[in-house]
């Protein structure tokens, strides 16, 4: 048990106390009002595929840049080790198995509540960018993104690789680029019109990276010419990936929103097998054990978290929508039942 609590805090250790559930419907803002709220996912990034997680060859600058300033999960884990169903945890804050979610390609269903639906509450304008997997993502879906409680999207209905076909609010069109810097680009885009009209945004910017088949883009596939083929297209994906994240954090800092701007990012399952991926234990996606669940996460907020740290308390994909909903203050009339529990008193520790 005392390895379980145990928090490595550059010297701290967390109380047991933290893992208490906070009930009260207190917001957790800054002095500058409610956070904006980033929520990004790689698709299939496996737990030791970052530099900062020791990987001998990936090169992931940003990331590990990420893992120096804020808040860094060491044993976070997705709530399934395939892709629709942690989706669905991160949109309502309930177990796979309790919104019927139990594989890919499983939809949400219509009359659950979503993390973007609660947000939009209080006041934010919501967005969706890149892989949703959980729905089609025509217009007239009922669960689509729009149908689901985003304002804007740009979103594709599962993985997608460089110069995608995507849907813009159900229209299809053709985007040109590597695939992570397309969707960041759109998250920019949406993020610069709604800080100059000083609204709080919720964007969720889902990659289709480093989901098979591998298709690096040529500068990033360079990086590991001294690689075997399969292995450059694979490390080259999260380097695209990497460059994109950097990107989308400069642009927080270039728009004067970082510090009060939640950044979380993770991975929907753990790595492929064995030809690719770094794992963080036994087995891979798809199978039921450390390796197909234990994913690589990251929490930047520099209003509340102004030192670095490394927390090895277990969370869950599933605990997001309670911790956001308890960040904001909101409280959703009817809530359906949630596995997940509020990490705040974890994320704001002094």
């Amino acid at each position: 048990m005392k390895s379980i609590l145990k928090t490595i805090s550059y010297g701290c250790v967390v109380s047991p106390a933290l893992l208490m559930v906070n009930c009260s419907q207190t917001a957790v803002t800054s002095d500058q009002g409610k956070p904006n709220i980033i929520l990004c996912m790689a698709d299939d990034q496996g737990w030791g595929d970052m530099g900062y997680n020791g990987h001998p060859v990936i090169k992931t600058p940003n990331f590990d840049n990420m893992a120096k300033s804020g808040l860094r999960f060491d044993r976070f884990y997705s709530a399934s080790p395939v892709s629709s169903p942690t989706r669905g945890s991160v949109m309502t804050g309930r177990n796979p198995n309790r919104f019927g979610c139990f594989s890919w390609g499983r939809t949400l269903r219509p009359q659950e509540v979503t993390v973007a639906e609660a947000l939009k509450k209080a006041g934010y304008v919501t967005g969706h960018f890149g892989k949703w997997h959980l729905g089609p993502v025509r217009k007239e879906s009922p669960v689509s993104p729009g149908n689901s409680g985003f304002d804007e999207w740009l979103s594709s209905p599962n993985f997608f690789d460089n110069d995608p076909i995507l849907s813009r609010e159900g229209k299809a069109v053709k985007t040109y680029g590597e695939s992570s810097m397309v969707i960041v680009d759109a998250a920019i885009e949406f993020i610069r019109k709604h800080s100059d009209l000083k609204q709080p945004f919720l964007a969720v910017v889902w990659f289709g990276s480093p989901h098979n088949p591998h298709i690096a883009a040529e500068e990033e596939r360079m990086k590991y010419s001294g690689q075997p083929e399969n292995l450059q297209h694979y490390y080259g994906e999260i380097s695209g990936m990497d460059r994109a994240f950097g990107k989308l954090r400069q642009e927080l800092q270039t728009l004067g929103i970082k510090e009060n701007t939640i950044l979380w990012y993770c991975s929907d399952n753990g790595g492929q097998s064995d030809r690719y991926s770094v794992t963080g234990g036994r087995g891979y996606k798809g199978q039921v054990y450390e390796g197909g669940l234990r994913v690589p996460a990251i929490l930047e907020w520099p209003a509340r978290i102004q030192e670095p740290r490394i927390t090895n308390i277990p969370c869950n994909t599933y605990d997001i929508y309670p911790t956001l909903l308890e960040i904001t203050g909101i409280s959703i009339k009817d809530q359906p039942p949630l596995d997940g529990i509020s990490l705040t008193s974890l994320i704001t520790i002094r």
